[in-house]
């Protein structure tokens, strides 16, 4: 008999496993209220009212960054000090051109976490995974930016070679949005991850968005509710700011998120300080009904940040 969301809110709140039929329910309702309903209770579980978020300097590669010359990386303004991570999400074509940019990015980052890398790139250089992780590793590097599920051919040997050198994954991510079943996928993150227990945060809106086919708010918010009802053994459902935007990032919050990664870490307060990337991150969050925590790239409180408690 197939199972209605109303039969499934006894399970979630007493934390049960859901059956196939509870799944295939939550993949093909349209009642995306009970379904943020049923996020929210899990997510409140594993956090309470706490929301991290983490104010980012994106680091620009040098045109030289091919492993011809010396590269330089650079912050986009003028110091990376109020950031707490700085991140290269472009990945050089060779591997001694990734070496150049992780010596370059550690003077720039000073003693911020740097995070660098797309585990998908990285895996077509030559050398293979286990020897460019490594070296990135001896190199100073301790965070691979990103790996996005739908890309990886061998999702757990890659994470498995990851884990083997020493680094850790910022976050997982989802290249494109899937053709199939969205369940499906979670599914088998929750898989990978009760055999790895190497995932610390999953982004499950797409990085990569069709201008000719773009997604729906509805849409986008059902899987972010899906994800943080399917892969409850992952800590954090992440959403980013600045891909989309301020207004989706508070909406997703209500719907399983408890992370907003990719907050401007520019303190441009010529509109005024309420304006200001800071106070507006803390005012969405605080609007959607939670309490704002700033984190660092390593998931640790940072100390100006108020209210909640560090989360690792």
């Amino acid at each position: 008999m197939a199972a209605s969301l109303d039969d499934l809110t006894g399970k979630v709140e007493a934390g049960e496993p859901l059956s196939k039929e509870d799944v295939a329910a939550l993949g093909s309702s349209r009642d995306i209220i009970m379904l943020g309903m049923l996020a929210s209770t899990v997510r409140r579980k594993l956090h309470g009212t706490d929301v991290t978020y983490v104010r980012v300097a994106d680091l620009k590669v040098g045109p030289t960054a091919q492993g011809v010359g010396n590269t330089s990386v650079v912050p986009t303004f003028r110091s990376a000090e109020t950031a707490g991570e700085c991140r290269i999400f472009d990945t050089p074509a060779t591997l001694d051109a990734c070496l150049e940019v992780v010596a370059s990015a550690r003077d720039a980052a000073g003693g911020t976490p740097l995070s660098a890398f797309c585990l998908y790139e990285l895996g077509k250089l030559p050398e293979g995974l286990p020897v460019v992780l490594a070296a990135l590793k001896k190199a100073g590097l301790d965070l691979i930016a990103q790996a996005p599920i739908d890309r990886l051919a061998e999702p757990e040997q890659g994470l498995e070679a990851l884990t083997d050198a020493g680094l850790t994954l910022s976050r997982l991510t989802v290249d494109q949005a899937p053709a199939g079943e969205w369940t499906a996928l979670c599914h088998r993150i929750a898989d990978l991850q009760t055999r790895l227990r190497s995932i610390r945060a999953f982004a499950p809106l797409a990085r990569r968005i069709d201008a000719t086919e773009p997604t729906t708010g509805y849409a986008d918010v059902k899987r972010v509710a899906i994800a943080r009802l399917l892969t409850g053994n992952v800590d954090t459902i992440q959403v980013d700011w600045a891909l989309y935007g301020p207004k989706l990032a508070q909406v997703a919050l209500t719907f399983g998120a408890d992370d907003i990664d990719s907050v401007s870490a520019e303190d441009d307060v010529s509109h005024g300080r309420r304006r200001s990337p800071l106070e507006e991150i803390r005012r969405s969050i605080r609007a959607a009904g939670f309490e704002p925590v700033e984190r660092d790239g390593d998931f640790v409180q940072r100390p100006s940040s108020s209210g909640g408690g560090v989360r690792r």
